[in-house]
C-alpha cells in the first residue's frame, strides 16, 4: 500500500490520543489537533468492563483490554490503570452485589499524563478547533483551524467524538450525540466520615459503585425513535484523582445533533433527586456539576475505518464502553492506516461505517 504521509488526528480525548500513540509507534508522522474543549474522557468513570461486550467478534476482542492497558502503562508510564473493587446495586437499589474482578483508568491521572506521553512518542500537538469539514486538495486535506489558520495533511482521522458530525455531515445516522453530566467532588470522603452512609465507605476505599443494569445503553438504542428529548440517571460514583465523580445523567434528543447545552441547574437537580433514591447522604454532597456532549452509536457498535468515498479520511468515534473498546480497536485501525493490514479485516468486528 502507499505510504500514509502526513497524518492528522482530530480530537484529544481517549480515542484520538490512543490512536495517535499507536500510529506513532508504527513510525508515522502524526499531528494531534485538539481544540482544548472539555471531553467526555475527563468526566468518565473509566471502568474497563471487558466482560460486558456485545456478542460476536467485538465482544471477544474486548477481553484483551486489560492486557492492552497493562502494555500501554508499561511502555508509557503511569496512565491511571489499576484494579479496583466494583459494587453493584440492583434495580430496586436494595440488593448490593460485589463483582471482584474489575479495573479502572483514573481519568484524572490519564489526562494529566497524556500531553507528556504524546510528546515523548513524537506526536506533534497543535492547539486549535477545526471549524469546517476537511476540504480535499490534490492528494490530501485542508483543515481550517481557529485559532491557528490552516493545516495540511495527507490523511485525516476524525476522533472528535460528538464533534465528528460537524466535520463529516455524511456520517451514518447511527452516529449520534447526547449530553452527559456528573457532579465533581474535589475530595473523596474519608473512612472516618463514612459512618453516615453505607455507600461512602466504598468511595473512601476507591471502589466504583454503579447500577447492575445501566439505563443509558437502552436510551441510546431508542434514539432513532425519539420524538422528544428523554433523560435518565444512572446512580453511582467513581474515584477520580483525590476526588469523586458522582452520578451520571444522560439526555438524548431527537435527531443527529446534541443541540444546545441543557439547563445545567435543571440537570443537576434531576441528578441529585435520583441520587437521593440511592442514598440521601450522597445526594447532599457538595461539588460542581459538569456536562459535556458525548458521541454514541445507536446500534452499539462504533464507527472505525475509512469514511466511504473519501480517500485518506477515517473515522474513530461513537464508542460505548470506550475504556475497553478504544485500546483494542486503536491498534487494528493503526495497522490499516499504516498499510500493514487490509481494511476489510475490520469488517469482522462489525465496525466499518456504512
Amino acid at each position: 500500500m502507499a505510504a500514509p504521509g502526513r497524518l492528522t488526528v482530530i480530537g484529544g480525548g481517549l480515542a484520538g490520543s490512543l490512536l495517535a500513540l499507536e500510529l506513532a509507534e508504527r513510525g508515522l508522522a502524526v499531528t494531534l489537533v485538539d481544540g482544548g474543549e472539555a471531553t467526555a474522557t475527563a468526566l468518565s468513570y473509566g471502568g474497563v468492563a471487558w466482560w460486558a461486550g456485545a456478542p460476536g467478534p467485538l465482544g471477544r476482542l474486548l477481553r484483551q483490554a486489560p492486557a492492552r492497558w497493562r502494555r500501554l502503562q508499561a511502555r508509557h508510564g503511569r496512565l491511571g490503570w489499576r484494579g479496583c473493587g466494583l459494587r453493584l446495586h440492583g434495580g430496586d437499589w436494595t440488593t448490593p452485589l460485589l463483582r471482584p474482578r474489575f479495573a479502572q483508568v483514573d481519568t484524572a491521572v490519564l489526562m494529566a499524563a497524556l500531553p507528556g506521553v504524546l510528546a515523548a512518542a513524537g506526536v506533534e500537538h497543535r492547539r486549535g478547533r477545526v471549524v469546517a469539514p476537511p476540504r480535499p486538495l490534490s492528494g490530501g486535506w485542508h483543515l481550517e483551524l481557529e485559532p491557528g489558520g490552516t493545516h495540511l495533511a495527507d490523511q485525516v482521522v476524525l476522533a472528535a467524538g460528538a464533534g465528528c458530525r460537524t466535520l463529516a455531515p455524511g456520517l451514518p445516522e447511527r452516529h449520534r450525540a447526547s449530553w452527559a453530566g456528573v457532579l465533581t467532588l474535589p475530595v473523596r470522603p474519608s473512612l472516618s466520615s463514612a459512618s453516615s452512609s453505607p455507600w461512602l465507605g466504598h468511595a473512601a476505599r476507591r471502589r466504583i459503585v454503579q447500577p447492575r443494569h445501566w439505563q443509558r445503553p437502552s436510551l441510546e438504542a431508542r434514539a432513532p425513535e425519539l420524538g422528544e428529548e428523554r433523560w435518565i440517571v444512572d446512580a453511582g460514583f467513581a474515584p477520580q484523582g483525590e476526588g469523586l465523580l458522582l452520578g451520571q445523567i444522560s439526555l438524548v434528543r431527537p435527531g443527529l445533533d446534541s443541540g444546545e447545552p441543557p439547563d445545567a441547574a435543571v440537570m443537576e437537580r434531576r441528578l441529585r433527586q435520583a441520587l437521593a433514591g440511592l442514598d440521601p447522604v450522597l445526594a447532599a454532597l457538595q461539588g460542581p456539576y459538569r456536562q459535556v456532549p458525548v458521541a454514541f452509536c445507536s446500534g452499539g457498535l462504533p464507527l472505525v475505518g475509512p469514511l466511504g468515498g473519501a480517500a485518506g479520511l477515517w473515522v474513530f468515534s461513537g464508542f460505548g464502553g470506550a475504556f475497553a473498546q478504544v485500546p483494542v480497536l486503536a491498534p487494528l485501525l493503526a495497522d490499516v492506516i499504516a498499510g500493514a493490514a487490509d481494511p476489510g479485516g475490520l469488517a469482522g468486528f462489525g465496525v466499518l461505517p456504512g
